[in-house]
Order: structure tokens, then sequence, then C-alpha cells
């Protein structure tokens, strides 16, 4: 008879750790602009996010995406990202497979999902072809799902079909599940999930899961119940850095009912002349600091590069006036100075009377509605077009855009104009606000 400590230990030794930080493949999902793939995407996120295995990032404008911008990353999802037409962006990830990455082509994706037509969801027997292959070893045979038929994201003739589908009584078995090969990379076409309730059922979160980690990374090391697998998240590791701007010492109490906050330090820009990357998940900006020296500049893009959080804060968005790469890439807004060409300098009034909207569901925004504060306001910022509203307003002394999520390929980064004083300290639609904001560009919360 096996003792219970024998089985402790062997379900301890056969159930692998929650991969390290370096350890866990980079991933890219390719949103498209449909409601399919907005509905989608977060889902296939928070099931990569949940496993502990990955890191995750999503590009939801990804035409004209270059090898450069693959740069760093192991597995790219086409979620309907739309760019068999776009030529740059196709060859770059031909490119990014062939040199040994990972590609998995979702019902969202692949050239043909444009001419698919609105179909409604009925059940899928869903039947395992190829046992031994690793993405599907030790997954029950057969098992059924709510999803729409499968179509529009047939594998290449030459893939290895691991899993079929028949949808209804007497419909024809269609693959749904394929691998292939192209130069050193690996491709997965992956045919379950069109339905979002289709990515809750316990065998389609296990293949999905298991899928990305072997085309990302050539083996499989995740359990066929990702439930039981689920790591709990850690503390959010933060840094807070001030300096160069007067501000009241209430701001610091902001952060003291933060969820998931860890021990958080404040610094001043000095900071950045050492790497910060192990050492923190998030940097909350709150200082004003014109430039900063070749080095620190270096190790804050290491830090964007590697997929950190980044929170600007007010003040912050006047950091690094000439430094074209931040406020183009990262911060995605800069308060100007002065006149640049054609274009005044910012302007800035205190005590206003600012009602606020959301500009539209996302993390950052969970729990905060339409609010009225009193702040400082900050008018005619230099502002990308690729940026992601989160807050708005009407007011004629402030920019329409209050808030947003920055233009990064690879960090989370969220720039708030809002947080001047106390009555935003205080306020607890603001309050909410940053520590959503936090939690967000961290990377715990989806």
């Amino acid at each position: 008879m096996i003792s219970r400590i024998a089985v402790v230990v062997l379900l301890f030794l056969t159930c692998p750790a929650p991969a390290s930080a370096a350890d866990r493949p980079r991933v890219l999902i390719l949103a498209g602009e449909g409601d399919s793939s907005r509905a989608t995407a977060p889902i296939q996120r928070r099931i990569l996010d949940d496993s502990g295995r990955f890191d995750v990032r999503v590009s939801e404008a990804p035409a004209g995406l270059t090898s450069k911008t693959l740069e760093g990353f192991d597995l790219v999802i086409d979620d309907g990202g739309g760019f068999a037409d776009d030529g740059q962006t196709a060859r770059a990830v031909a490119g990014f497979v062939a040199s040994g990455k990972g590609l998995v082509v979702t019902r969202g994706g692949g050239p043909t999902s444009s001419e698919a037509k609105p179909v409604a969801s009925g059940f899928l027997d869903v039947t395992i072809d190829r046992a031994d292959h690793p993405i599907v070893a030790g997954l029950n045979a057969t098992f059924r799902t709510a999803d729409v038929p499968p179509n529009g994201s047939a594998p290449r003739a030459e893939s290895d079909v691991l899993a079929s589908a028949v949808f209804g009584s007497g419909g024809a078995k269609t693959p749904v599940l394929a691998t292939s090969r192209s130069g050193k990379g690996r491709v997965v076409t992956f045919g379950l999930g069109s339905d979002p309730s289709a990515l809750g059922e316990p065998e389609t979160i296990a293949l999905f899961a298991r899928s990305c980690e072997w085309a990302a990374t050539d083996r499989v090391t995740l359990p066929t119940d990702l439930a039981a697998y689920r790591p709990k998240p850690g503390p959010i590791r933060a840094l807070i850095v001030t300096g160069g701007h007067f501000h009241d010492a209430a701001f610091y109490g902001l952060f003291r009912d933060c969820e998931g906050l860890g021990e958080t330090p404040v610094e001043n820009s000095d900071v950045y002349k050492k790497d910060l990357r192990g050492k923190y998940d998030v940097i909350v900006m709150y200082d004003f600091n014109r430039d900063l020296d070749d080095a620190s500049k270096k190790n804050l893009r290491d830090f964007v590069e590697s997929g950190k959080g980044i929170v600007i804060l007010h003040h912050a968005l006047l950091d690094f006036q000439t430094w074209t790469w931040w406020s183009e890439n990262v911060a995605g807004g800069r308060y100007r100075l002065q006149r640049e060409g054609q274009s005044p300098s910012s302007s800035v009034k205190d005590d206003q009377q600012i009602y606020v909207k959301p500009a539209g569901p996302h993390p950052v925004l969970e729990g905060v509605g339409p609010f009225h504060i009193q702040d400082e306001a900050y008018k005619n910022l230099w502002m990308s077009d690729r940026i992601k509203p989160l807050l708005t307003t009407d007011n004629p002394t402030s920019d329409f855009n209050l808030a947003w999520v920055g233009p990064s390929e690879t960090a989370r980064v969220v720039a708030i104009q809002l947080g001047h004083g106390r009555t935003a300290f205080h306020h607890p639609s603001y309050r909410t606000l940053v520590h959503n904001a936090v939690r967000w560009a961290a990377g715990k919360t989806r």
C-alpha cells in the first residue's frame, strides 16, 4: 500500500511549479477590431495569465508590425489581427516563426475569417485523433462543448490533426486542432472557442494553454487540469518615483489601501541609474524630470521593453521633454513647456470643476463610473493618436482625454492627467482609478 505521505510527495513531484518570470514564454496576442476578437482575446489572455506559465501582451492594432516589434516574444497568437492583408506584418510573423518561434491561429485569425458569416452556437462533439502528441496527451478521448461549427480555420495540408469535431447530429467530422512546422518554428491551428463561452470549458482551456506552450517552447509541462494548477498572485512590487515638483504629503496615503500592494519604496530619478527589471513589477511616476542621462534612459527603456508596468500621474506628464521615444512609444502624451512649431505650449489651471466620464470598458475602470472632481486641468498636451482613452471630460480648460493606456507594444502603461492635490488623493473614484491602474500595469488583473 502506498502511504499518504508517498502520495503527497508523488503529486508534488509531478505537478511543476509555476514558472519564474525569467522562464515564462512571452506572448503577443494580435486582437482584431471585430466584436468576436474583442470578446475572445481577453479570455485567452486570462487563461494564459492564470496558468502562471506565460507573460502576455495584447496588441489591438497589429497592422504594420515589424520583426523588430516581435523581438523578445516567443509566441504570436493571431486572434483576428487581420495581418493576412498587411504584407509587412505577414512577413514579420512568417520570419518570426521560421526563426524558431511559435504561432497559434485561432478561429478569429487566418485569411478567411473576414469572410465567415455569423452562425448560431450548438454542441460540438470533440474527439482526440492523436493521443500521443504532447498537447493532447492525458486528455479525455472525447468531450462535448457548446460552440459554433468549425469553419474558416482549416489547417494546412501538411498539418498533423490532433482533434476533430462533429457539429450536431449527422454533421461532418472537421479538424479543430492541428499542428505543423514552418522553418524552425511551430504553428497551431486552434479551431475551438469562437463562442467565448466555449473558452470556459475545462478541456478547451487545457487545449488552448497547452497548444500555446507547445508552439512557444516545443514541449508541454502544463497539466490537463489547469484549475488545480492556478497559482496565487504574489504581492505587487511597486516603486514610486517623486521629485522635481512640489506635492502634498497626502499623496503617499493614496496607496495605503491598494489591494495586493506590497512594501512601496519612494525614490527620485537617480533610481534609474540601476537595472530595475528584477526588482519591480510597476513604476508609479509622480515626478518632474526634464531629462535623464544615457545610462538611466537605457535602464528605464529596458524596464519597459521587458514587459513591466508604468503608471504616469499628473505632473509626471512633464517628464523627459526631449526624449521622443518615451513620449511617442510609452507615455503617449506630454505637457509642452514651450511652443513647438505651430503647436502652443500647454496650459494649466488649478481648482477646476471637472466632470469625468469613462470612455469604455477596461480593467482600469472597474468600479469607476462618471464622477465630479475639483482638480488642476492641463490643456494642449501633445498626444499620440495610438493611445486608448480611458477617461474624458468636456471641461474647456482641459484636454478631452484625461486618462489613457499608452501605446507601448511591450509594457502596460497608464497615464492619468488628474491628481494635483488632496481633493484628488481623497476622492474615492480617483483612488479606485489609481489602484486599478497599479494592479493592471503590474499584470495582476486582465
